[in-house]
């Protein structure tokens, strides 16, 4: 099952990959540019390909490679600076969101079965027997996913102004950003966590009430709030020492010729599937979790 998230993953990923790697070729064409960004970032050609990117290439900059493109992401995620991307990558966001709520459906179905077995016939047969009600309540986790990062950017973010005009040194504000964007990483992983519940819930009871789901999810995390949590971040902190893991390990790998660019993409790919593994146990955490204090 994980294999076959990776390679649905890899596919998705082409769309955006295939169009970006031709937007390159055509602009390194003859040059020497190719050669000197295979050793090293080429500010000089990069600002001339900046100035005249449109759409997706927009999104290429130094910021993207190596260990900078997941601190990038996570960035833009708690600055919510993600509504300034181009209109192309928004809508490819939005397509693999609505993709990875239909595959949430076959893996909770799978690890539903008392006899837990994959098959692709299974699989997809519980994707789309659950995808309506998933979508509704993604539909209904957005809701949450704005309002909390509103209120704490609305708070923690006055304060922190506040701070900064007042400051001495740039130290005092620095901890309070981290901070501050702790308390909206933590908010972004607790709605994930109870909206993990409603599909749950959703699953193994077989509820067609979407609403009344989502209630009962946040109702069984405040009831068992240590547990919950316990499990959540027990399996967060292996998914952050594996990210590290995976950056100290890349940093070391030259993609200034062909076999390290394939060694460099072949981690990348075992990284993923690490992903894609910790997060289906923790889908299969949280179903047993669920049903033992249930």
């Amino acid at each position: 099952m994980i294999l076959l998230l990776l390679v649905i993953n890899l596919a998705f990923s082409l769309i955006l990959a295939v169009p970006m790697y031709h937007s390159l070729k055509d602009s390194f064409g003859q040059s020497l540019a190719g050669e000197r960004m295979a050793k090293g970032f080429d500010y000089l050609w990069w600002e001339e390909f900046r100035d005249e990117a449109q759409g997706l290439e927009e999104t290429f900059s130094p910021s993207i490679i190596g260990k900078g493109a997941i601190l990038n992401n996570l960035e833009g995620l708690l600055m919510m600076r993600f509504f300034g991307l181009p209109p192309i990558v928004l809508i490819m966001g939005l397509l693999y969101i609505i993709l990875h709520t239909f595959l949430a459906g076959g893996i909770l179905s799978i690890f539903n079965e008392q006899d837990a077995k994959f098959s692709m016939k299974e699989f997809f047969l519980g994707a789309g027997a659950h995808f309506f009600r998933f979508f509704l309540l993604m539909l209904l986790s957005w809701f949450f996913f704005c309002l909390f990062p509103i209120i704490s950017f609305g708070i923690l973010g006055s304060v922190l102004e506040k701070v900064r005009e007042n400051a001495f040194s740039e130290v005092t504000p620095f901890y309070l950003s981290l901070v501050f964007n702790a308390v909206v990483l933590f908010l972004f992983l607790f709605i994930q966590m109870v909206f993990d519940y409603g599909r749950i819930k959703i699953v193994t009871e077989e509820s067609q009430d979407v609403l009344k789901s989502a209630l009962g999810a946040f109702g069984f995390v405040f009831k068992h709030l240590g547990s919950t949590l316990g499990l959540f971040y027990l399996l967060f902190t292996v998914q952050a020492v594996v990210t590290i893991v995976y950056i100290l390990i890349q940093g070391l790998i030259p993609q200034s010729h062909f076999w390290g660019i394939l060694t460099a993409f072949l981690l990348q790919q075992l990284f993923i599937f690490s992903m894609i593994w910790i997060r289906c146990w923790l889908y299969s955490s949280q179903m047993e979790l669920f049903r033992y204090l249930r």
